[in-house]
């Protein structure tokens, strides 16, 4: 008898302490919180692009990218040849190459950025929405040996947009992705992990970010330093001060000569927006 009670004891246990799931705005706000909070921040990492049209099969280069809380985000990479900005803002996004504007909106691979920049809830909640993630759905499930809350899906179903928030530290270890990147190839998810303590532990952020893509690594993204709260000037991330400074490069398509600055450009476009896209 005293062993069946036991039992029911567990059981009635186990029962309780799933039947009730944090929901989704409350975990984003602890997630938050967790992460740790500044004013801006400038990572430069390595990335590492796969592509089996590249010599080599991949390709190694150095990024920069800055922070300005809550909301704006500006990415570089100059190489041999090419220099690429990407900013996002909440005046919308702006892609440069060469010195010209090739693109006024968000590139699918440029989401990575968003449990980490949007510092204020209903800002990450609305970037959350615009990617399709049903934030009504909330389970547990577990990744590679972590639990977590599951936000858009219910454990197990991978085949709609979510974001998975470590169940013990409520750091962001991945997020699915549904849609077409790079000539129509869907960026399955994306991977956080190696959380590094900053700034006397007063901010948090991954050292490594894994693209998956058909469940092969697609680019791999590692911390080489790092500034907390340098000062950087708004116009970085003014994207209409940007539009006065750079051209549009249809305003320049015109030209009869081939070796035109244009198709320089688009030349530049098609070697390097495997890295940006």
């Amino acid at each position: 008898m005293s062993y069946l009670l036991c039992v029911f004891i567990v059981m009635g246990l186990a029962v309780t302490s799933h039947s009730y799931i944090l929901p989704a705005k409350q975990i984003l706000g602890f997630m938050i919180e967790q992460l740790g909070s500044a004013r801006t921040f400038v990572v430069v990492q390595n990335s590492v692009i796969y592509d089996p049209a590249i010599e080599g099969g991949m390709r190694e280069l150095d990024e920069t990218l800055y922070y300005w809380y809550p909301d704006r985000f500006r990415r570089e990479v100059n190489t041999p040849g090419s220099e690429q900005v990407r900013v996002v803002g909440p005046d919308g996004a702006i892609f440069v190459t060469n010195g010209k504007i090739v693109a006024e909106t968000q590139s699918l691979f440029d989401h990575f950025k968003d449990p980490l920049l949007y510092r204020e809830k209903e800002l990450l909640l609305h970037s959350l929405g615009e990617q399709d993630i049903n934030l009504d759905v909330v389970s547990l499930g577990r990744y590679k040996d972590k639990f977590a809350y599951v936000i858009g899906a219910k454990y197990p179903d991978e085949s709609v947009p979510q974001i998975w928030i470590e169940k013990n530290t409520f750091r962001p270890i991945r997020y699915v992705l549904k849609g077409g990147g790079f000539d129509g190839a869907p960026l399955e998810e994306i991977e956080y992990s190696d959380y590094k303590a900053l700034d006397k532990k007063k901010w948090w952020y991954p050292t490594r970010i894994v693209f998956y893509q058909n469940g092969r690594p697609d680019r791999v993204y590692v911390l080489k330093s790092y500034t907390v709260n340098p000062n950087l000037s708004e116009q970085l991330f003014d994207i209409a001060y940007l539009k006065t400074v750079y051209k549009p490069i249809a305003s320049t398509q015109q030209s009869p000569s081939p070796t035109s600055e244009v198709d320089d450009v688009k030349k530049a476009i098609r070697d390097f927006t495997k890295i940006f896209e």
